[in-house]
């Protein structure tokens, strides 16, 4: 049984609109991912995508840090085609779920908060 590929998974079978969930470490290196079959490989990289936005989310949470407002939880972003919902599990991994511009961001939002808190006692050493 692999806890990681079970929560991903959950959560794209749960999630409409979701195209791809991964476990991702800050320092860019995909954990675990899992996509739908509606993704085209050949137009997103989502091994590109996070290591692009994990350098987002160092700026954030050294922003965060900096103006003494405590840890960074969540990142959204939103684009034409995609929205990007990031979680932090740990201080040094998080969660990611890429949605279809059309997807259900709240329940994405929802899923991604129940997968932080299984995962974190994965991720506690």
């Amino acid at each position: 049984m692999n806890i990681f590929r079970d929560v991903i998974e959950s959560i794209i079978a749960k999630v409409e609109g979701a195209r791809s969930v991964l476990i991702v470490g800050v320092d860019g290196i995909v954990i675990d991912r899992a996509s739908t079959e509606a993704v085209d490989p050949d137009k997103i990289s989502y091994e590109l995508v996070a290591a692009e936005y994990t350098s987002l989310l160092k700026t954030a949470v050294r922003t965060a840090e900096d103006v003494e407002i405590g840890l960074l939880q969540e990142l959204t972003v939103f684009t034409e085609q995609y929205h990007f919902l990031i979680k932090m599990i740990t201080e040094e991994y998080f969660i990611m779920c890429i949605l279809s511009a059309d997807g259900n961001f709240g329940r994405a939002r929802y899923e991604l908060k129940k997968a932080k808190l299984i995962l974190k006692k994965e991720f506690v050493v």
